[in-house]
């Protein structure tokens, strides 16, 4: 039982990862003046505040058919993609290593590299870019050290 849980928390930590992931690359590379960690989200279109519920990666996607609720203005798919991406890349490499804490440190470096390639790819970094990379970056450390503590009691278990 007490395996079941830490590999569900394991699943959890990586799907809110791969939320973060999307909104840190989107601002980093929109200009959005958001920071980084502002859970507050808003459509680029219409402004409109985007409600914690449909904030879930993927699901919020689905659930929503690919459009904003209040301008109804299509979303891009590689934000779908990128989320599936960070999700799926990150509990393959964990299960790939066998739930090792070093199987966790290489997901965390796997989705780094991710974000690293997305925001140099799209070319554009808002002002401020560097500043707000390293606060992204430092954001990450409570979901890698849970993950580390799960994954380091999983290996007792």
């Amino acid at each position: 039982m007490e395996t079941f849980i830490l590999i569900g928390a394991l699943v959890l930590i990586y799907y809110n990862v791969a939320g973060l992931a999307t909104t840190n690359m989107l601002r980093l590379t929109t200009g959005n003046s958001l920071s980084v960690l502002s859970s507050r989200c808003v459509c680029d279109n219409c402004g409109a505040a985007i409600t914690p519920v449909f904030q879930l990666p993927v699901i919020s996607y689905l659930l929503c058919r690919g459009r904003c609720r209040s301008c109804n203005i299509p979303l891009p798919v590689d934000v779908l993609f990128l989320e599936l991406a960070v999700w799926i890349g990150m509990l393959l490499i964990t299960v790939w290593a066998s739930f090792a804490p070093a199987g966790v440190l290489l997901a965390f470096l796997y989705y780094e590299l991710l974000r690293m390639a997305v925001i140099f790819k799209k070319g554009k970094r808002n002002n401020g870019f560097s500043k707000q990379y390293i606060i992204a970056l430092l954001s990450m450390i409570p979901h890698l050290t849970v993950a580390l503590i799960a994954s380091f009691i999983l290996q007792v278990l």
